[in-house]
């Protein structure tokens, strides 16, 4: 019974290991969705202890969004995409009035949704983040309180959202530039926002809307050898160092099922270091 058991096990973990074999050369087959050249602001490697196995290494993908940052701006309609319009477009039922009495309850009811997520890296989107970003600062500072508002965009990810859809083809007919956006799944919620005032311009005041969020996306990016080697032969990651440059450049292909492969990796040394 024992053996049974455990030429069961062998069984599943073989099978697993095909199937997972004939997913990756499926992703890899043909031409790729996408091919771009990030740095360490956008894919994050979590340093490991000496002690542990780093055969391989695991790194992060990073976005940046205006609700990801400390200080609250007016977005531009480069970045205020994620709005009614395109929500009803992903499937979601906005037919109530944000404004009215039974508004809270029927958006808290509201499913998240599966949908196709671009992102584009260094281009209009971030420019236009970066912008806002700056001028909260320089609001902030120009407030009587005592609040730490260092300007730190050094270390902000450069890939930014910037659409979605249901169809992952109809989003890369959008956004051809198989350089700069890659496409990934997505989860998006929904949800009434009451957005804060200007604590600059207190006269002026916004209506709740319907806003939407993602959630979730996949972030992991698995490095094999050869290329985990170059991680294994730099310096362990100090915070702090962002404006020196990027520390490493990672050459990611998104596949036809549009996940992602390290094709490449130039490590850049520091100054100073040994």
């Amino acid at each position: 019974m024992r053996k049974t058991s455990l030429i069961a096990a062998f069984a599943i973990i073989a099978v697993a290991n095909v199937f997972a074999l004939v997913h990756a050369a499926r992703n890899r087959a043909g031409n790729a969705d996408a091919e771009v050249t990030l740095t360490d602001r956008e894919v994050r490697r979590y340093t490991r202890s000496a002690a542990e196995d780093n055969s391989d290494v695991t790194l992060y993908l990073v976005w940046t969004s205006p609700d990801s940052l400390p200080f609250p701006f007016q977005p531009d309609e480069t970045l205020d995409w994620l709005n009614q319009q395109k929500l009803e477009s992903l499937g979601f039922d906005c037919r109530v009035s944000p404004d009215s009495p039974d508004a809270a309850r029927h958006y808290q009811r509201l499913r998240a949704r599966r949908v196709f997520l671009a992102l584009e890296y260094d281009g209009p989107a971030w420019r236009a983040l970066l912008d806002g970003y700056q001028r909260a600062i320089r609001e902030q500072r120009a407030m009587p309180q005592d609040v730490d508002s260092a300007d730190r965009t050094s270390y902000l990810s450069h890939l930014v959202p910037i659409d979605a859809d249901l169809d992952p083809h109809k989003l890369r007919a959008r956004h051809p530039d198989r350089a700069t956006v890659i496409i990934v799944p997505a989860v998006v919620t929904i949800t009434l926002q009451q957005p804060p005032e200007s604590r600059v311009r207190a006269e002026t005041k916004r209506p709740v809307r319907v806003v939407g969020f993602i959630r979730q996306l996949p972030t992991s990016i698995h490095v094999p050898r050869p290329y985990s080697d170059v991680f294994r032969r730099m310096n362990r990651y100090q915070g702090g160092t962002y404006n020196e440059g990027p520390v490493y450049r990672v050459r990611v292909r998104y596949g036809r099922l549009l996940e992602p492969q390290v094709t490449g990796i130039e490590l850049q040394e520091k100054s100073g270091g040994k």
